[in-house]
């Protein structure tokens, strides 16, 4: 029996050597098929090379490589060793470089890492950090001898970073021995199988990408065809052109994947395609919406795509991934009244499309070994269609924020349960999700803390500290969220000079978080929201926005 995720890798490669179970596409046009010997291959020269680099057990390691099967390697390699690793997003050609060498370097002081392990194309980006530096090409020269077979499944499997409110990084740590119960999970409940074929583009710093696109094909034994998000976002045909071609059964995405599939692809490039054996397609990260799974089924029928193969969920990287996922699709939607949603709190239903209604897409119930509880705001429980904070409890909860005991303290109850800011109701055990507690804003799956893009702004010449306020609102054509930046200005209606510090804005935004401002809108002084402590009111100023400036707010 498996303690480790990386004890199925060492059996597979010796019970079915030849098994052509990673698929990877790379930027360049290039494909690899990496067989099950071949994988464990690489995965013990990069655990022999990280010892002989002198990487300790438990040591913390940060993964700055790009997709690769170099990536993939060290990653699963360092969990071979005993170490730990994390996996960071890669600076883009958009990030202000110097921006993103101090985020990375805030993260390796509050994870104590070890090493940073880089390649030739990222090395640049790591010079000058306070920590060890190792080229992931000098691990491959290593012999791989042998990988610790007694690995407990207790100890630490790897560590996701994430920003919380105010942009502080959370290193959310997992064991073995949760991420095997939770991979379970995912066997019994959609369910998953050995003739299976996952077809993935979510990046791998990314609990969606990491947990269904590389750990559970691995566990489970299905094949797993990866792309890097940034070729999707350019070719996202490629996505279905692989479902076609390797036979998907499976894919991942959040909401903004659909419109963009839908929008982008021509019909010359579908024409041909057969997804008939596409079985599930499932969405979370960011909140599902009614109108893009039908648009999404509609485009795709043609090619034999059947919209019972929709499924939603609803989690987070400290549940590992999932904590909830509808079990047959398409999933249910409600229709509420927004007036007693407002007013009361409560979820009243009303007939579809009637005049002062939203819709709601119900994320579905818990998944095994998870119970889920809508709660007030003293923690008291509530009746089904009564909105609250959702609250999680799973066997396979994160063990902590590494080396963050009060946050880990704070999101905890005493009892177990995990205070996730979110807010939702229950009806018949199904959970709809209607928004946050916090003002975090996802667009197209990435958390984004308002505060950064506040932070951001303000270092613009002319921008006044405190006359920023972001807060993010529905994007119906893109599916997802738009960032909305207000800023207060003596002068608002002097066009030439708003259009020039428009354009210093959304250039800041850009090279600060890779996250484009949907739009900057100039008010009058005294316009924006405060508490009565002088903080900037998000909530208030979002309803404000929209009260009065939302229908002129084309991006």
């Amino acid at each position: 029996m498996a303690a480790t995720v990386i004890d199925p890798v060492r059996a597979r490669a010796a019970e079915a050597p030849d098994w052509p179970g990673l698929v990877l596409l790379r930027d360049d046009g290039g494909r690899e098929v990496i067989t099950a010997a071949e994988l464990w291959t690489d995965v013990a020269r990069a655990a022999a090379g990280l010892r002989r680099a002198g990487i300790r057990p438990d040591d913390v390691i940060v993964v700055m490589l790009d997709l690769s099967r170099e990536l993939i390697a060290v990653f699963l390699g360092a969990m071979a060793a005993g170490a730990v690793p994390t996996i960071v997003a890669t600076a883009s050609a958009r990030v202000d470089a110097q921006l993103y060498h101090q985020r990375i370097e805030t993260l390796l002081r509050n994870a104590g890492a070890a090493a940073v392990i880089v390649s030739a194309a990222t090395e640049p980006h790591a010079l000058g950090l306070p920590c060890r530096i190792i080229r992931s090409d000098t691990l491959a020269d290593a012999d791989g001898g042998d990988v610790p077979h007694d690995l407990a499944g207790d100890r630490l499997a790897f560590i996701q970073y994430t920003s919380g409110s105010g942009g502080v990084q959370k290193g959310v740590a997992h064991t073995h021995a949760g991420m095997l119960r939770y991979i379970e999970s995912k066997r019994v409940g959609l369910p998953l199988a050995a003739d299976d074929v996952i077809v993935n583009w979510t990046p791998l710093y990314h609990d969606q990408g990491l947990l269904s696109g590389l750990l559970a094909p691995l566990v489970i034994g299905f094949r797993t065809v990866m792309m890097s998000p940034q070729r999707w976002v350019r070719q996202p045909g490629l996505l279905l052109q692989c479902m076609h071609e390797y036979g998907g059964t499976l894919c991942y995405m959040p909401n903004f994947a659909l419109n963009h599939c839908v929008r982008a692809m021509r019909e010359s490039d579908v024409r041909e395609l057969d997804l008939r054996r596409w079985r599930l397609l499932l969405l979370g990260g960011e909140p599902v919406r009614a109108d893009s799974l039908r648009a999404f089924s509609e485009r795709f029928a043609p090619q034999g795509f059947r919209e019972s193969a929709l499924r939603a969920g609803y989690g987070m990287a400290e549940m590992v991934e999932g904590i909830t996922a509808s079990l047959a699709g398409p999933p249910r939607v409600d229709w509420i009244s927004t007036a007693a949603l407002q007013r009361e709190g409560h979820a009243v239903p009303v007939a579809p499309e009637a005049d002062g209604s939203a819709s709601f897409v119900s994320c579905g119930p818990t998944k095994d070994g998870a119970e889920m509880r809508i709660v007030d705001g003293d923690g008291v429980p509530l009746a089904d269609r009564c909105v609250g904070e959702i609250e999680v409890r799973a066997e396979y909860a994160m063990r902590e924020y590494y080396r963050r005991h009060d946050l880990t303290r704070a999101a905890f109850r005493p009892d177990g349960w995990f205070r996730t800011a979110d807010r939702g109701y229950l009806v018949d055990g199904e959970l709809y999700v209607v928004g946050r507690t916090s003002d975090m804003i996802i667009v197209g799956g990435k958390k984004l803390a308002p505060e950064e893009i506040e932070a951001a702004a303000e270092r613009v010449p002319g921008v006044q500290p405190g006359r920023v306020v972001a807060f993010g609102v529905a994007d119906r054509r893109g599916g997802t969220e738009r960032v909305v930046l207000v800023c207060e200005s003596a002068k608002p209606d002097d066009a030439e000079q708003c259009i020039a510090v428009e354009r210093q804005l959304r250039r800041a935004v850009t090279q600060a978080l890779g996250v484009t401002l949907g739009e900057v809108r100039f008010v009058e002084r005294g316009w924006i929201v405060k508490t009565s402590s002088g903080k900037r009111a998000r909530g208030e100023n979002r309803a404000k926005y929209e009260r009065e400036l939302g229908e002129d707010a084309a991006p």
